[in-house]
């Protein structure tokens, strides 16, 4: 519901030319829509006669806590060196590698690619990876 009412938002500040800068849905937080806007009175001309919309008045917030509202929860696998990992993202998806080193504070993984001739060695991020399935 949220995204659609998002896109008739931005459909609306496309066609009547509203200082609207970003619209972002939060994936964790239902019911909600964050709007930046320059100008108050362009958001009140944005929402005027959406039915699903229930609050007219705005909640004003900080830059950083709508960011922290909009950025979504990664989890991060617990890994280890020598372990045996499934690439799940990036240009290696779906190929096997085994963990050389963690880096969690830079989020990077180095891994051996297990399907490859030469010992190739990757640096990917922690959310590209998890751990195999024992088989």
């Amino acid at each position: 519901m949220e995204e659609r009412i998002a896109l008739v938002i931005a459909s609306r500040v496309q066609y009547m030319d509203l200082d609207i800068r970003s619209i972002v849905v939060p994936v964790d937080i239902k019911g909600y829509i964050l709007l930046e806007v320059g100008n108050p009175a362009h958001l009140y001309e944005a929402i005027k006669g959406l039915r699903h919309v229930k609050r007219k008045k705005p909640l004003l917030m900080k830059r950083e806590e709508a960011i922290k509202l909009a950025q979504p929860v990664v989890e991060v696998p617990e890994l280890e060196p020598g372990m045996v990992v499934q690439i799940i993202g990036g240009p290696f998806r779906g190929m096997r590698g085994r963990v050389v080193s963690v880096n969690e504070s830079k989020g990077e993984v180095n891994l051996v690619l297990l399907e490859s001739d030469i010992d190739l060695v990757l640096t990917l991020p922690l959310e590209y990876v998890r751990p195999a399935e024992e088989s």
